[in-house]
């Protein structure tokens, strides 16, 4: 690309984002001085280094990442990994299993029963949507940087039931690492935040609940995956499964929502944007301000 195409690249993208942002919270995002995290989300799906992000983002390459940093200990047994899938690969599996597309999000199904899914159906699905761009509708550009693939894991199941979800929101600033967290069913239909204290910061979990899943015997061992797996980033999500006293990593995501999704509980919002600490000048993390961002 030549220098006056990234110039027409860079602000189409400026563009979109803006009109993205405005669309889903109602203003303008600041794209020079960024405050809230939603606008730290909007900087760095500007800015960001993107293929560093794509290298993490990818669901098959970051379990090397994963394995060098924490231990492969903490990965989800991989069955398959193609580019193409097929019929044969498909039944020669052993269920149960999770298919996923590693370039996006939520481009997934899970397989109990070869016998109770349309195969052909399902072969056409996933070599379809490798085609897709994730980015599309969204602006986070870093998708577009990863090699599609598809990849087959073992299914989690915790008491024959999915897993929930421990988000661990991961800072490393001026002080040091720091973390949130947010519990959540597989539907999200139940979702709690916590600080780094299992102090509620609001949720909808019931005492049962509570009960279960809130600060899980080896918590201290979740937040040293996390830790070890956000070091010199300024802000990711690490996701995490706990099962049964067995911690498996799940995904490492830099752009939550993308962005567009609206904190309406102010105390949250307020300390979302304070604990993340910009690294501008990263350059691992951010590319220099102007057109010839990629």
């Amino acid at each position: 690309m030549n220098r006056f195409a990234k110039i027409i690249d860079f602000h189409r993208r400026k563009r979109t984002i803006a009109k993205l942002y405005k669309k889903a919270v109602g203003c303008k995002p600041n794209l020079v001085t960024p405050y809230c995290s939603s606008e730290k989300i909007q900087y760095r799906k500007l800015y960001g280094n993107h293929t560093f992000y794509a290298l993490l983002a990818d669901k098959y390459k970051v379990r090397e990442y994963v394995a060098e940093r924490a231990g492969k200990k903490y990965l989800v047994p991989l069955l398959s990994v193609c580019e193409e899938l097929t019929p044969e690969i498909l039944t020669a599996l052993p269920t149960p299993f999770i298919i996923k597309c590693n370039h996006g999000c939520k481009w997934h199904r899970i397989v109990k029963d070869i016998k109770l899914i349309n195969i052909a159906e399902t072969v056409h699905y996933f070599n379809e949507t490798l085609k897709l761009k994730y980015s599309a509708a969204s602006g986070e550009r870093h998708y577009d940087f990863i090699e599609p693939k598809i990849i087959v894991e073992k299914l989690l199941d915790d008491n024959s039931e999915p897993p929930w979800d421990y988000a661990i929101y991961s800072y490393n600033g001026q002080n040091g690492f720091n973390f949130a967290i947010a519990v959540s069913s597989p539907d999200m239909s139940s979702l709690a935040h916590f600080d780094r204290d299992w102090n509620l910061w609001e949720g909808n979990l019931t005492d049962e609940q509570m009960k279960k899943y809130v600060k899980p015997k080896n918590f201290h061992e979740m937040v040293e995956v996390a830790r070890l797996l956000s070091a010199g980033i300024d802000f990711v999500r690490v996701d995490l499964y706990n099962i049964n006293g067995k911690i498996y990593f799940g995904e490492l995501t830099f752009t939550p929502h993308s962005g567009l999704g609206k904190i309406k509980n102010e105390f949250r919002k307020k300390m979302r944007a304070e604990m993340w600490e910009l690294a501008a000048d990263n350059r691992q993390l951010y590319q220099k301000r102007g057109w010839f961002a990629d």
